[in-house]
């Protein structure tokens, strides 16, 4: 079976698995990996223009210093423009990675010794990182909805009540795919005020998305741009994870002073291959973006599709964002159906309870791949399940 989708790119998986990253490099061949967020597609032309120019050049050294380099004008621009958050340059600071920025932002900002409160499912790493920072994570289960999961603002009272420090978000939630309305983020705002709390808000994910409006959490008004700290990276979207660079934008002028004053063991690690990617993403980008998240639809409908035939029509709700599957298999009655789907079925799949107590009995499936792929998965999806009892 073929289907025809909306954005067509020259990529296949065996040229995927040539890469020799972690993503098809983990299970053998037999075994369709849908766990890792890389997606199955070619690196945009300018991108690999100003790599190969910069390989070319033997750019191995040290990265350029901030004060030195175009970069948070060039980041400041694109999130102002195209991310919804006006950012002057002076508030954008360079980071090897998120999770670092959140380990030392949960450090510097927040009451020494105050939990974190974490609204889950989350991306999983989320709790390294708080661990890392010497602190606890506060579990505050989404609230399932019909019109999809929405934040638990009595839980996430509770806990700032009783003494934790921050929030940390993700938005677009990884793994529910979901984008908070403003008026979300205005009550969540609302109450972190109240308590002299701040938030940390995640949103890596915000480029793929499904529908034009996206709300940056520090956008919502005047308070929460005041506790706010923004993380956002070009490695998501435009599939450069390895090459080590993103960004934490603090409107905050005292968060600012605080966060030069780190010592470069807090911050350092940036690639200087990944600052000319960045750079050549947020400048020159978009198209190959917009072709990549118009296939990523055509494969997200595909797979809805694909379930229902499988006999499966309840346990996929289309993601607004994100290229990440949440299934719900609790009806199957199985501990961790992931296990199933890779011992029966071939298909590695991210146990649910990873990303928090609330993800128990489902999974997450990457479909960043190509359709074929996703119909074979669907195949052994359906013969692995065959014959369990569902509720």
């Amino acid at each position: 079976m073929t289907h025809a989708h909306a954005a067509k790119f020259d990529w296949d998986v065996t040229r995927s698995r040539a890469r020799r990253t972690k993503r098809w490099s983990v299970y053998g061949d037999d075994v369709l990996d849908l766990t890792v967020a890389e997606m199955d597609l070619p690196i945009a032309d300018p991108i690999m223009a100003v790599l190969k120019e910069a390989v070319e050049r033997q750019s191995f050294g040290y990265p350029v210093p901030r004060a030195r380099s175009p970069l948070p004008e060039i980041a400041a621009r694109w999130l102002t423009e195209h991310h919804g958050l006006a950012t002057e340059p002076a508030a954008v600071h360079l980071l090897p990675e998120l999770m670092s920025g959140i380990t030392n932002a949960v450090r510097l900002f927040t009451r020494p010794g105050s939990a974190v409160v974490v609204p889950t499912p989350t991306y999983r790493s989320f709790f390294g990182a708080i661990e890392l920072a010497g602190r606890e994570a506060v579990q505050a289960p989404l609230v399932r909805a019909e019109d999809g999961y929405r934040l638990d603002y009595d839980r996430i009272d509770a806990a700032l009540a009783a003494g934790a420090g921050s929030v940390l978000l993700c938005h677009p939630a990884n793994p529910v795919g979901r984008i908070y309305r403003p008026e979300e983020l205005r009550q969540l705002a609302g109450l972190v005020t109240r308590h002299g709390a701040r938030v940390i808000s995640d949103e890596i994910h915000a480029p793929l998305r499904y529908q034009e409006d996206f709300t940056p959490y520090a956008s919502v008004g005047d308070e929460a741009r005041e506790h706010a700290v923004t993380l956002f990276s070009a490695t998501k979207a435009w599939n450069i994870p390895g090459l080590r660079c993103g960004f934490i934008a603090l409107p905050n002028a005292a968060d600012q002073a605080l966060w030069a004053a780190l010592p470069a063991a807090a911050t350092g690690g940036i690639s200087p291959l990944g600052m000319v990617a960045s750079a050549a993403a947020f400048q020159h980008g978009k198209p190959w973006l917009d072709q990549a998240v118009g296939y990523l639809a055509a494969n997200r409908a595909l797979l809805g599709r694909l379930l229902a035939d499988a006999g499966l029509p309840d346990v996929y709700t289309p993601p607004e964002a994100t290229y990440l599957a949440w299934l719900d298999l609790r009806g199957l009655g199985l501990p961790d159906p992931s296990v199933r789907l890779l011992e029966h079925g071939g298909v590695a799949t991210t146990a649910g309870p990873d990303h928090g107590q609330a993800g128990t009995g489902f999974v997450r499936l990457n479909f960043a791949t190509q359709p074929d792929v996703l119909e074979e998965a669907a195949t052994r999806i359906t013969k692995a399940v065959a014959g369990l009892p569902r509720a």
